[in-house]
């Protein structure tokens, strides 16, 4: 993906956690799949690296 489209995948997620911290109830359908896992374990951990490669694999 292009820098653009990164970020307009993190502006749909960030108002996606919005809504989840704002609406009762509120689920967006977004799996928690194995990608996201490592991506939430990289950022937990405070290490985010720059990839060659758009794949967390």
């Amino acid at each position: 993906m292009k820098s653009e489209d990164h970020r307009k995948v993190a502006q749909w997620h960030l108002k996606q956690a919005e809504l989840h911290d704002s609406v009762n109830g509120y689920a967006c359908g977004c799996p928690a799949d194995e990608q996201s896992a490592r991506i939430i374990k990289i950022v937990d951990s405070g290490a985010i690296e720059e990839e060659n490669e758009c794949s967390l694999a």
